[in-house]
């Protein structure tokens, strides 16, 4: 299945193909919600701080339209890269550091489905980082990262380096360096959206 992907305005859009399979989360940690911060962009978080996110590979996703919109953010020199758009700061995926490693995790607001749409492509989404969550959740989620989830992910990675899944990417030129220079957060500054975001720092 092709997933249609767009950003809030249009100007960034693509696709992702959910052939080679993938994993859904619903990750409440404390740099998903400070990241939605940093956006301006609360809309992405559900009720209780959570972000729906389909971990895949990068040669799985393809941007057809407004590549130069794209923007990285790290929370820290040693961060995920967080990709967004600078027309209209939709979040677009998180990715590791390394063009060589084959991981993207697309945000659901990067996604052009709704929430009916999303479960029947993706499937149903394992919570983790429960212990970030805002407010009393309503059913049962690991306060980390349920081992099996971790197992499954080593799998994914091992299979998609493999098999060199980690390219084409839209996120990496053909040396292996982002297509944008990243953003950093210092430490102040990432507490304070924390903070802001009713987090503990």
């Amino acid at each position: 299945m092709k997933i249609p992907l767009r950003c809030r305005c249009g100007a960034v859009a693509g696709q992702a193909d959910t052939a080679t399979g993938g994993l859904r989360v619903i990750c409440h940690c404390d740099d998903c919600q400070a990241y939605a911060s940093a956006l301006g962009r609360p809309d992405v978080l559900d009720a209780w701080g959570g972000t729906d996110i389909w971990q895949t590979a990068p040669s799985q996703v393809t941007v057809t339209r407004g590549t130069g919109q794209l923007r990285c953010l790290r929370l820290s020199e040693q961060g995920l890269m967080r990709w967004h758009t600078g027309c209209c700061a939709t979040p677009v995926g998180n990715g590791m550091a390394s063009a060589g490693m084959p991981f993207i995790g697309l945000i659901h607001a990067f996604m052009d489905l709704d929430p009916a749409e999303r479960d029947a492509a993706l499937g149903p989404p394992t919570r983790l980082h429960g212990r970030y969550a805002t407010g009393v959740l309503p059913f049962p989620v690991h306060p980390k990262v349920p081992p099996g989830l971790m197992a499954r992910t080593l799998v994914f990675l091992l299979r998609g380096k493999l098999s060199g899944r980690h390219r084409p990417t839209p996120f990496f030129d053909a040396a292996g360096r982002p297509v944008v220079v990243p953003r950093v957060l210092g430490v102040a500054e990432r507490e304070a959206l924390r903070a802001g975001a009713g987090m503990a720092g």
